[in-house]
């Protein structure tokens, strides 16, 4: 049982049904063939071909085993494979030995990094990316991954570092497009997108390359500039431990935490969701587990980081899959395919593999996220577009930062700007916010005054002049303040300091200073901060109710 609760997939295996196993296997047949298209689009991306089709391998069997999830597949997908093209390849500074190298250490760093995660019960930190982040990174790395491709599909060259200026170098030059590249790149991207929209079960990615593969082998399109993936070397993945420098070690470190949470937020996204439609749970930090065995067994296995992939546990779960075992027959497949299939890949042209990632971006879009957003709240929708420029404009680390920071500096906003309100008595004798009930009325001489946040260093000066300036501007003279504490979760030093302060200048004035309906750690931290109060005389009370009660009986 303790075996079992670390492994997971042995309980999915010593429980499983043979009813499931055709289920199972055609849909790993299904995955398995669209693995191989997608696994090598993915490496081209990343500048390493072989390194996605080794990351549809032994990471999917060390997922099912550590993972929860019953049916979320995971290896290289468009985020994994832009961070190592856009983030690792410049360090490699041209180099192919050297970039897989640190392709394989960052894989081998996420996967640590989750792990260590993961066993100290950390699964929480995904929350730290918030939506309007996830949305305006995920919009940003599918504009860059279209504009990396613009060239496969048109033929041309393009320069720059930055996705804005590979675009921008793009354009003086599509007068020279290469018509059939073009054609192969559009055609590819016009049959996934179809098969998405009128035929589901049938994935798109296989067929696209198939229809590539037979055009320039029946056409010989090779004769008009056709750009072809050439020889692939034949054979199994070597299990190689990547030993970096430290100076190398360094370099990657921000860009392995950044797609360590990056890989995990997105596994739990996809895993949710899924569990959710098929009414089971989620075990979050047995998640930060089975992504981080994966990863680390990717980047042993020479692979590309890898993370969950929605499109593709959908084309798992359309075909009928049941468990992860449809997973474990899928990397039986692309293993099949790399020990004896390879040759038949040589004539792909690389503009198929263009059309495919671009349609694979454009699966990233959601544009009716950012109408979500606004309709939610404006500074919302700003959080996405910061960061889907920060993305397109500065880099991929860059735009994720720029958005975090964007994010930390509303929530600061939030905390040091908190909502309050002058509350009102109803005929009931409850205290209301009379902007939600109408029938509640203030009480002349008597400010009864909601504050929604913790009081802390940050907002414990606005809390005194809020207070000050409502009593000074009373229709009539104040006597008595009565704070409800209801929404006040934390107080700190400076907070208590404050209030002492305040205290003793409103009885300088003879009003009476009370706190109604307050936590009772709050409620101990205000009375050790507070000074001492001569006897028989309260300053904190359970209710609000009890609090006016008290101030006017005085």
């Amino acid at each position: 049982m303790g075996l079992a609760r670390w492994l997971p997939g042995l309980a999915t295996l010593g429980s499983y049904k043979a009813s499931h196993l055709p289920h199972d296997l055609a849909a790993g047949v299904t995955l398995g063939a669209v693995l191989v298209p997608v696994g090598l689009a993915y490496g081209e991306l990343a500048g390493l071909p072989l390194a996605g089709l080794y990351g549809s391998m032994l990471p999917l069997l060390a997922y099912f085993l550590f993972a929860s999830s019953r049916q979320v597949v995971v290896g290289p997908d468009s985020a994994m494979a832009a961070i190592v093209a856009v983030a690792v390849a410049p360090m490699a500074m041209g180099d192919p030995g050297r970039l897989a190298l640190l392709c394989a250490t960052l894989g081998v760093m996420v996967g640590v990094l989750c792990l260590l995660a993961g066993l100290l019960r950390l699964g929480f930190i995904a929350n730290f990316l918030s939506r309007p982040v996830i949305v305006g990174f995920m919009h940003g790395v599918a504009l860059v991954i279209i504009v990396s491709q613009l060239p496969k599909v048109l033929g041309i060259r393009s320069a720059g570092e930055t996705t804005l200026e590979q675009f921008t170098s793009l354009l003086p030059r599509l007068g020279d497009t290469n018509l059939v590249a073009l054609a192969i790149g559009a055609g590819s991207f016009a049959v996934i997108l179809l098969c998405r929209r009128f035929a589901p079960r049938v994935p798109g990615a296989v067929v696209a390359l198939l229809g590539s593969l037979l055009a320039v082998l029946l056409l010989d399109l090779d004769r008009y500039g056709i750009a072809v993936v050439g020889r692939i070397p034949t054979g199994l993945p070597q299990l190689v431990l990547p030993m970096p420098t430290l100076a190398d070690f360094d370099d990657l470190l921000a860009v392995a935490l950044a797609a360590a949470l990056l890989s995990f937020s997105d596994t739990m996204v996809t895993a949710r969701a899924f569990a959710a439609r098929n009414r089971y749970r989620i075990d979050a930090n047995q998640e930060l587990l089975g992504i981080g065995m994966a990863n680390l067994v990717s980047g042993v296995s020479q692979g590309l980081p890898i993370s969950a992939s929605d499109s593709r546990t959908a084309v798992v779960e359309a075909a009928g899959g049941r468990t992860q075992v449809a997973s474990v027959i899928a990397a039986i497949v692309v293993a099949v395919v790399m020990l004896w299939l390879t040759q038949l890949l040589y004539w792909l042209p690389a503009a198929a593999l263009g059309g495919i990632l671009i349609a694979s971006a454009w699966g990233l879009c959601d544009f009716g996220e950012f109408a979500r957003l606004l309709r939610f709240r404006g500074i919302s929708l700003a959080g996405a577009l910061v960061t889907l420029v920060g993305v397109v404009v500065l880099g991929l680390m860059e735009g994720i930062l720029l958005g975090v920071v964007f994010s930390l500096i509303l929530l600061l906003r939030a905390l040091a700007f908190p909502p309050d309100a002058v509350l009102g008595r109803t005929p009931a004798g409850e205290w209301r916010d009379p902007a939600h009930r109408p029938e509640a009325v203030p009480v002349p001489g008597l400010l009864v005054y909601r504050f929604s946040a913790p009081l802390f260093f940050a907002n414990s000066e606005l809390f005194r002049e809020r207070i000050e300036a409502l009593v000074a501007g009373a229709a009539q003279p104040v006597t008595a303040v009565v704070v409800d504490g209801a929404a006040i979760h934390d107080v700190d030093i400076a907070a208590c300091d404050m209030l002492v302060e305040l205290d003793s200048e409103l009885r300088s004035r003879g009003i009476r200073l009370a706190f109604g309906n307050l936590r009772d750690r709050v409620l101990r931290d205000i009375e050790r901060g507070l000074p001492p109060l001569p006897d028989g005389e309260d300053v904190c009370f359970p209710s609000v109710a009890g609090a006016v009660a008290a101030v006017q009986a005085r």
